[in-house]
């Protein structure tokens, strides 16, 4: 019965890593300029712009020349973009003295295909939750844009 149970778990796990990833690094190699979109605080709005600023701060130093991270300015921006990063965050506080962020983040290129996406999270032991959490993303985005090129 054991042997029957270890060829079973072996054999599916031979299938799962013979399955072709659901973001292929591939895609990176077109993303050269990123929108960093409005993103959405469902409990906070008011922390948009600030997170934002935050994000687009630490994709500029972490994206180095893998890509370049666009500002809204009159012509320039989403519709010159090649892929727009956007995303729903939640802030919550368990207690007034931490503060917690999590956020569904997505890579979307001009197509409308979902070319990146990542739950991140802040570092519970940051200083600032919204910096660790701008910093969390801008590690992932740019390790999976470093992968492309």
């Amino acid at each position: 019965m054991r042997t029957i149970l270890i060829a079973f778990l072996l054999a599916g796990t031979t299938f799962l890593n013979g399955q072709s990833p659901t973001v292929k690094p591939a895609s990176a190699k077109h993303v050269h300029r990123i929108f960093v979109d409005n993103l959405h605080f469902p409990s906070n709005p008011d922390w948009d712009g600030f997170v934002r600023a935050k994000l687009i701060s630490s994709l500029v130093q972490d994206c180095g020349s893998n890509c370049a991270v666009l500002e809204e300015n009159g012509d320039t921006g989403e519709d010159t973009a090649d892929s727009v990063l956007t995303g729903t965050i939640l802030v919550q506080s368990p207690d007034e003295r931490h503060v917690r962020v999590q956020g569904a983040m997505r890579l979307v290129d001009r197509d409308g295909t979902v070319i990146w996406a990542a739950t991140v999270y802040s570092s519970p032991f940051a200083r600032s939750a919204s910096s660790s959490f701008a910093d969390n993303i801008a590690k992932k985005l740019s390790a999976f844009l470093a992968q492309g090129k």
